[in-house]
Order: structure tokens, then sequence, then C-alpha cells
């Protein structure tokens, strides 16, 4: 006997070893491809750091170039010979050569530059500089740039401008990429009076591709700059027709356009090759930088990240076997000790033929205890109403009820009603349930809810076998027979209208006598009780719409299915109008857009209603994110803290009263923030006006270009914070300067005015005797008598 327990134990023992070994095989797997996923992030993450480092030496070059080519055409056109191509209406043929050469060798000192054409408008000539300098008049092979000319206000002075030219008249087929720099100038009546046209290579900005390899990753990229509409500005590899071509149905491209971010890295196919897409921005410029590496020139590094996974797996399924084991042994030790005692508590019982394993006698030691079979009788005779309620509500809610006999069950628990009649039910949600949490305690809110159970069972089982149910938080689910199936559907109305006034009374019997209110939903009958749980979740589902209805509702699902809801879209327009107007302070205008937002969910289903508001407040803690990251303000608010308040009311009221409030606050914010800015503005043109009086050119114009506002704006800052204009604080500061001059100086008059930056002097005579009663010498007379006087005291 002993023998054949051991081994049974043993048995039991080779069990648990291997399904702890599973588990950790399972937890290891995981852990391994919680590794892969992350070595190969890393190695992405790597190759994203050298392709930014690339991009951002290509654009420091393309800045290096696009300022190295102002320059140098500016100091072209200043040119003299230039100038004698530009001006003159009869130069010589022998004077056109040399100054093209002389400007032809000018331009061989920077490799960068393509071309050069110069115009005459006077003459309508054109002079080519370059690879193949030509001259000519009226017909121009660069059709474009002749039609720019043409109309002159489309064109921007030192701006480079990417096209594709001709190489020569010859082959007007074939093109060179350039970016082209235009210094125009104009007749009095803004006709093109003659221009200098500075050609950049395109491919000279990459010039960094061929010296900066960080890491192997960088073979085979290709680097495109697109501007924000998609198309390419420029790109280094061969393909020339990328250029100025437009990618923005390119799937990357969108996804790059819409993303908020400055940088990123993702993947995705470009001309049907798997490849690691890098992108970077910046805020001083309006092209963006695209990286393209084909996914095949990193697949060895993944590989290589691939064996040592691997390896490391290996590794740890030796560990695991080894701690299964271990684990196993010292969990196997407390369940024999378990046996021993079971076996001495039970003298009369020992373990026999038929039980394949210790816990198999341990589960029927346990079974066979007399005390707890009794223990369990006495239990259900005395708790019969919290069975019954336990049951109904499993029935309810769970989805692995134990099926039982229902007839018999209902007759031992007596429940109200028959499982074998069709079955309809009728859904109670207390309303303003958080504050009815908040005023009661448990044992109160048990005994109200209990109420409502008694007062429906009272009310409907007089015209309906019924059974209602305490299910839990804010609502009470009743059961009843509803045998309407084959009746015609005059007599099913009368049924609903029947429930319905059954229903009323409810909701005014709680609310007279408990001071409460309910709202009811009724949903369509099932046939059969095993159909309850999804009638449940149906009218669970009909309860969402007290949202729409409001508090004390009553809904049937018999109604609701007849309502066609409309198909909305949010319209982004009104959103952004909305957000515009939280943003520029304007709280009425916000609350009239939030209105008609609203307005526009009156038909709509409870799923777009609470997306609709989920993406508001997404929206509208976007924008104060934003506002907040860019230092501009702080808010104080959490989203998520919001959006769980919005998901908990129950009414549209409750919910609109809360965003209305989210909008006061966060202009409330702005408002006061803008006080503050304002301030600080004025305070530092008064410091910058007081540093630069001397100036002659110091304008209220000039104020405001130093701190990138528009004139009329920081006077009307200026005019609310010292009740004076900018020119009447700068004449002020200007007058008290030269009073202190005439005193403490030995200048006279005319230097002081100069000294002072004013330039017209009788304008200074009239406002300092204005200022202080007196001329100025008559000023500087009284103040020397003045110190005369101290000094013989």
């Amino acid at each position: 006997m002993k023998k054949r327990f051991f081994h049974t134990g043993q048995l039991y023992f080779y069990s648990m070893f291997t399904k702890i070994t599973f588990l950790l095989t399972l937890i290891m797997l995981a852990l391994l491809l919680f590794l892969h996923i992350n070595f190969t992030s890393y190695s992405i993450g790597l190759l994203n750091s050298s392709n930014q480092k690339l991009m951002n030496q290509i654009y420091q070059n393309a800045l290096q170039i696009n300022n190295s080519v102002r320059t140098y055409a500016t100091a072209i056109f200043n040119n003299p010979n230039t100038s004698k191509l530009m001006l003159s209406e009869d130069i010589s043929i022998l004077d056109e050569l040399n100054s093209i050469k002389t400007i032809d060798t000018s331009l061989g000192s920077a490799p960068f530059i393509y071309s050069a054409y110069v115009y005459n408008g006077k003459t309508n000539t054109y002079y080519v500089i370059g690879p193949n300098t030509v001259t000519r008049k009226d017909q121009f092979y660069d059709t474009e740039l002749a039609n720019m000319f043409k109309d002159p206000k489309q064109l921007q002075s030192h701006t480079p401008i990417p096209r594709k030219i001709p190489v020569s008249e010859l082959d007007p087929t074939k093109y060179e990429n350039v970016f082209s720099y235009i210094l125009p100038e104009y007749f009095p009546d803004k006709q093109l009076k003659n221009a200098l046209v500075i050609n950049v290579r395109m491919d000279w900005i990459f010039n960094s591709l061929a010296s900066y390899q960080e890491t192997d990753s960088l073979n085979g990229n290709n680097i495109l700059i697109i501007d924000h509409n998609g198309k390419v500005i420029a790109n280094s590899d061969q393909e020339k027709e990328l250029f100025l071509s437009s990618l923005s149905g390119e799937p990357l491209v969108s996804q790059i356009l819409g993303s908020t971010n400055k940088s990123g890295v993702f993947t995705a196919d470009f001309r049907g090759t798997s490849s690691i897409i890098t992108y970077i921005s910046y805020e001083t410029s309006p092209w963006i930088l695209v990286n393209i590496t084909p996914y095949k020139y990193i697949a060895g590094t993944v590989s290589k990240l691939k064996a040592i996974t691997v390896t490391i797996g290996l590794v740890m399924l030796i560990i695991c076997l080894i701690t299964g084991f271990l684990l196993s042994k010292n969990l196997y030790h407390p369940v024999r000790n378990l046996r021993k005692t079971i076996g001495r508590l039970n003298k009369t019982q020992e373990p026999d033929q038929d039980h394949n394993n210790e816990f198999e006698y341990i589960t029927d030691s346990i079974q066979s205890t007399h005390y707890q079979l009794t223990s369990l009788e006495d239990f259900r005779k005395t708790n019969l109403f919290t069975l019954k309620q336990t049951y109904m509500k499993d029935l309810l809610l769970s989805k692995n009820v134990k099926e039982v006999d229902y007839e018999e069950f209902f007759k031992q628990h007596n429940v109200h009603f028959d499982p074998r009649s069709s079955i309809a039910l009728i859904l109670f949600k207390i309303d303003h349930y958080a504050a009815f949490h908040a005023n009661y305690s448990s044992k109160d809110q048990s005994l109200l809810k209990y109420s409502l159970l008694n007062i429906a069972n009272e009310i409907v089982h007089p015209t309906y076998p019924c059974e209602s149910i305490d299910a839990g938080r804010d609502h009470v689910v009743t059961l009843l027979n509803m045998d309407i199936f084959g009746e015609n559907e005059r007599e099913s109305t009368a049924h609903n209208e029947r429930v319905k006034s059954l229903i009323q009374e409810i909701q005014h019997v709680y609310a007279k006598y408990c001071s409460i209110s309910v709202s009811a939903f009724i949903s369509a009958p099932v046939a059969s009780i095993k159909d309850v749980r999804a009638l449940y979740e149906r009218t669970l589902e009909l309860s969402h719409y007290r949202i729409k209805y409001g508090h004390g509702c009553l809904l049937t699902q018999q109604a609701m299915s007849k309502v066609t809801w409309s198909d909305f879209n949010i319209n982004t327009a009104s959103v952004q109008h909305f957000l515009d107007c939280i943003q520029k302070a304007k709280l009425e205008e916000a609350k009239t857009a939030y209105w008609n937002l609203i307005e526009e969910l009156t038909d709509c289903s409870f799923n777009i209603i609470m997306f609709t508001l989920s993406h508001l407040s997404s929206s509208i803690f976007n924008m104060v994110n934003l506002m907040e990251k860019n230092g501009t303000i702080s808010f104080g608010l959490d989203f998520v803290s919001f959006d769980n308040t919005i998901k908990s009311m129950e009414v549209f009221d409750e919910i609109n009263t809360e965003f209305i409030a989210l909008v006061g606050t966060i202009v409330g914010k702005i408002e006061q923030n803008r006080n503050e800015k304002s301030d600080i503005v004025v305070s530092n043109a008064i410091r910058f006006i007081e540093a630069h009086y001397m100036d002659k050119s110091l304008s209220s114009n000039k104020v405001a270009d130093q701190f990138k506002l528009t004139p009329a704006y920081l006077g009307k800052l200026f005019r609310e914070y010292s009740s004076r204009s900018i020119a009447d604080y700068i004449s002020e500061i200007r007058l008290v300067k030269a009073s202190e001059l005439l005193k403490e100086s030995p200048l006279n008059v005319d230097e002081i005015i100069e000294k002072i930056g004013w330039e017209n002097k009788k304008h200074f005579f009239t406002l300092f005797k204005k200022r202080f009663g007196t001329t100025p010498t008559e000023y500087r007379l009284k103040s020397t008598v003045s110190d005369i006087q101290e000094m013989s005291q």
C-alpha cells in the first residue's frame, strides 16, 4: 500500500513539474520576444540618430550655400561689368565679351554655381554666362524665366526658386536641376528694368553625403527635400524625375505632412521597397528633409540580433528546467505533509486503490465531512432571499452561470414568474447616482434599492408575474412574463402601454416616498430564459440614451428601434473655429461655437455622441498641452480626470455645464497671461527707448520691429500702460537728456541736438520751450546763475 501511494505521489510531482516548466517557458518566450522587439527598435533608433545627424549636416550645408549665394549674387550685381551689361543700350561686342569673360571668371571661384543670366530690360537682351555662354534678344530658350520676367510681381528677390533649366538652346530636352536666385531692379512704373539670375546646382547641397558616413547603415540612403505640399525640392539620388514632382499621394509623405512632430522615424513602402523613413523639419525653413533607407541595408544587423536572442533563449530554457524542478520539489513537500495530517484526522479512512494521487484523497476527505454538508443546508434555509438574488444576478451578469432545473429552482426559491413563458426586462436606473452615493451610507443605499425592489414587485405583480433583482451599482432589474408572441400588433401595443403606465406609477411612488428619481427602460420580450443575459445587455445599451432624454425618462426598445439616427461626421472646421475662439480668449464666441457643435448631435446615436465629446475634449487638451509645451502659459488641467468626469455624467445638461466651465477656466487663464505679457512688453520697450534715444532713426516703427509687433498694437499697449504715445515718450526722454546736458556739459545747443538724436532744430526749440517754459539758452543761463548762487551761499 505504501509503495503504491509513493508512486502516485511521484506522478503528481511530475505533473506539477511539467506545468511549472511550461509556464516558465512561456514567460521566457515572452521575454525573448520583448528583447527581440527592443533590439530591433534600438537598431532603428541608431539608424534614426545617424540619419538625423546627416540631414542636419545637409541642412547646415544648405544654409551656408544660401548665405554664400546671397552675398556672391549681391557682389556680382554691383560689379561694374554686370552693370555695363544690364544698363547699356548700345554696348560694343568687345566690351560685351570682356564683361562676360570677367563675370565668368568670377563665377568660376564658386563651384556650386552652375550659370548666371544677366538681363537688360531696355534692350530685352539675355546674357547667359556659364557652361554655354550665349547672348539672345527677345527670344530666350529658358522660357520659364522669361515668363516670370513678364510679370515682375511674381519675382522674389534673394529667394531660392527650384527649377529645371535647359542646358543649352541646342539641346532643349536636356535640363539641369538648379535653385535660381533673382536680383531684380525696376523702372518707376514697376516694370522690370534689369535683373541678375544666379543658378545654383541642386546636388551641391548634398556634397556632405560623400564625406559623412557615420555607420554602414547609411548606405543606400535617398534624401529628399520636400515642401509642405509634398513637392520634391531636391533629392540626393540619380532619379532626376523626382525633382519638382509631387509625392503628396505617397502614403509616407501623407504621414509626414499629417504629423504634428518636428521629426520622427517609421517604416513604410517607397516605390515597392520596404524602407526606414526618417524626417526632420525646422521652424526657420519651409522645407522638410526626408531620409529613405531601404530595409535591406539594416537586415544584417537585425539578423545578428536574432542570433543573440536565440542564444539567450537557449540559456534561459536550461535555467527554466532547473528552476522548475527545484520549485516543484519545494511545492510538493507541503502537499505530502497535508495528506499525512488528513490521514491522522480521518483515522477510519485510509488511502486505497481508487485514488490516483494524493489530491483526490484529500478532496474526497473534505467532501465527506458531515459538518460541511449540514452547515451548507442550514445556510441555504436561512439565506433564501440572498441566494435567490445571487442566482438571478448571475443569470443576468455571468457568462458561465450553472444551468439548473429552472422550474424546480424557481419553486424552491419562491421566484414569482414562469421560466417557460416569454420574458421581458425592465431596467430602473437611479438618477443623480453620484449624489445618491455621496449622501447615503452603504446600508442606506441597500435599503433604498430594496424599497425599489418591493415597489416594483407590488405594482407589477398583480398584472404580470415578475421578479425584481438588485443588479448592483445604480440599477434594479425587473423580469416579467409578457406572453405576446403570436398576438396581433394591436394587442402588443396594448401590452406596451399597460407596462408603461405601471412603470410611471413606480416612478411616481418611489419619488414620493423616497424622494429619488429613477429612469426606466423596457426591453422587447424573448422566448427563453437562457436569452436573459443578452436581453439585459441590450437594455443596458438602451439606458445610455438617458443622456439625450434626461432624468426620469421612460424608453422602450420597440420605440427606439424605429428611430433613424443621422450619419454624422465631425466638422473639423467647426472644431477648429471653436478652438481658435478659446485661444483668442473670445469666451462668448467659444460658447456659441460649442452650442453649434452640440446642436449637430441632436439626432445622433449614443456612440457618436460620446465619440464626438471625447474628440472635442481631447482636441481642447491637445491645444492646452501645446500652449503649455511652448511655455506660454500653465493651465494645471488633467485630461484623464476631465474625461472620466464627462463619462460619468448622466445627461447632456451636466456635460454642457462641465464643458462651458472648462472653456471659461482656459479663457480666464489666457486673459490673465495676456495682461502679464503686455506689461513685460511695454517695460522692455521703455528700456529700449532709454538705451537708443540718441539714434536719429528711432521711431515707433523701429521699436515695434525690435519686438516683432505691429506699430499699432505696440502703440495701443504703450498708451494703456503709460497714458502716452511712443513718439511722445521718445521726445520726452530726449528733452530731459537735453536739459541735463545744458546743465552739466559745455556743449552748445546744436551739438546737444545732434547728441540726443533730434533732427528738426526748430521743432526742438518749440517743444523745449513748451516743456520747460524757456528757450535752451535761457534754461542754461538760469541753471548757471542758480549754481553760482548756491556756491556763494
